[in-house]
């Protein structure tokens, strides 16, 4: 008589690594469906303030309830108190580090509208801006609250501080020269082109969009998909609905590249001081064109027409692949580790029946076996192939530069350890009755629902 063994132990974790999937999977679920808790009722239309400096750029009233720091002025339309004072005490850290770069006496130099002496800040927790994002003005920010109901926009703190201090260096040029891009009459040469001031608020705040290329192979990539359209050329705001995503992805980041190569060593070697000087002399009522020639030593229609030619001598045709080196390291060792497992698995593969004396499989254990065999190869190729692909995407994700991609290699990294400890436990415990490998869907599932609801909540 043969007697198979099937340990109680192999039932209770099978039992509960199935119950754990399950709850992820379903909390993930739950989440995404109804989020983390129902919004609280907006303020009472009726105590709201229909005014604010922020005007000049959207309607939107405010509750009456502003905090006040050194330089700022934080209002909002509901945003808590704890949400105002943290955006607060950043934009004051952003301030400084601004200031600080491009040399700046706040004291002498800013230039405020009459009756101010703050920056306005509105924080929208239940108002959206179209396009979302944020905004400056002339000593202002729209920005998006730590706690807004409304919105795609990341609240996560590198996120916030990234996009506020985009804006910080729009809202110090503005006091600089006495008046916003906007505020000047397209055509004017006193307007500032808006290839200088959004490459220099990328360049400064290390960029909000798309990272400027760094190599020729990249900057082509951009003019093979959008055209060889000259950075320098863009000199007002175009309409969303005749760039499509070549606002994000080919206009800020070649004039961030415009702007970098200006301060670049290896370019004209000028400083975020020498840009300040350009905004003081337009203050005056310098032109654009003056102020940048007399303080970077080149004219602007001289840099227009050799941009292209410039940037060809100035960047490196490539850059040594790391990523794609990272990635082929990264599968290599992930289908090392599992076929290390599954070999060491097979090789202490346990009778499929054990008793005194008894030295041989029934035929169904053997047909069960071979099976399990397929079983296990066949959800060992998919985890690393699932596992490889997580990778690249990760790696080659079109992300802005304050994205940390960390949370999903940890992901993918939790996912593979995962994967393996069921297999190997399928084998090692011959497991095949009991479908132990069956798990490994459920955690796919689980992985790309956990990992899905990260990007929509901090990318």
């Amino acid at each position: 008589m043969v007697v198979e063994v099937a340990p109680l132990m192999n039932r209770r974790l099978a039992v509960v690594a199935a119950v754990v999937v399950a709850v992820v999977v379903m909390s993930v679920v739950a989440m995404s469906v109804v989020g983390f808790g129902s919004p609280p009722e907006r303020p009472d239309p009726a105590q709201m303030i229909d005014s604010g400096s922020w005007y000049v750029r959207e309607q939107w009233a405010h509750d009456g309830h502003p905090i006040e720091t050194e330089h700022f002025v934080v209002y909002s339309d509901g945003a808590s108190q704890k949400a105002r004072q943290r955006l607060a005490a950043i934009a004051e850290e952003v301030l400084v580090e601004v200031v600080e770069e491009m040399g700046v006496d706040p004291a002498t130099m800013f230039r405020f509208p009459s009756g101010k002496d703050k920056i306005d800040i509105y924080a929208n927790r239940y108002n959206v801006l179209e396009g979302g994002g944020a905004r400056a003005y002339y000593a202002g920010i729209v920005i998006w609250s730590f706690d807004r109901e409304v919105g795609r926009d990341s609240t996560d703190v590198r996120a916030v501080r990234f996009n506020l201090k985009h804006e910080m260096v729009h809202v110090v040029e503005a006091l600089l020269k006495g008046n916003y891009v906007g505020d000047i009459p397209v055509g004017d040469p006193r307007r500032m082109p808006v290839w200088f001031s959004e490459g220099i608020a990328e360049a400064l705040s290390g960029g909000t969009t798309v990272d400027a290329p760094r190599t020729l192979d990249k900057m082509n990539a951009l003019i093979a998909k959008y055209g060889r359209i000259n950075p320098i050329a863009w000199r007002v705001d175009l309409p969303p609905s005749e760039t499509g995503d070549a606002y994000p992805k080919y206009y800020y980041p070649m004039a961030h590249l415009a702007v970098e190569y200006l301060l670049d060593a290896d370019g004209l070697a000028k400083s975020p001081k020498d840009l300040a000087a350009v905004m003081l002399d337009m203050g005056t009522g310098a032109s654009f064109a003056s102020a940048f020639e007399a303080h970077i030593g080149l004219g602007e229609s001289e840099y227009e027409a050799q941009f292209f030619a410039r940037m060809d001598a100035y960047l490196p045709q490539s850059e040594f692949p790391r990523e794609t080196v990272g990635l082929a390291l990264s599968s290599l060792l992930a289908a090392s580790l599992m076929g290390f497992s599954l070999i060491w698995g097979f090789r202490h593969w346990p009778a499929v029946a054990t008793t005194k004396g008894a030295v041989s499989e029934p035929a169904s254990g053997r047909r069960g076996r071979r099976g399990f065999v397929v079983e296990i190869s066949v959800f060992a190729v998919f985890t690393v192939g699932f596992a490889a692909l997580l990778l690249h995407q990760i790696a080659f994700a079109d992300l802005p530069p304050y994205v940390q991609r960390a949370p999903g290699y940890l992901a993918t990294t939790a996912y593979l350890v995962v994967a393996v400890a069921i297999l190997l436990w399928s084998v090692r415990r011959w497991a095949y009755r009991r479908r132990a490998a069956s798990l490994i869907p459920l955690l796919l599932i689980a992985d790309a629902a956990l990992t899905a609801r990260i990007i929509e909540e901090r990318f």
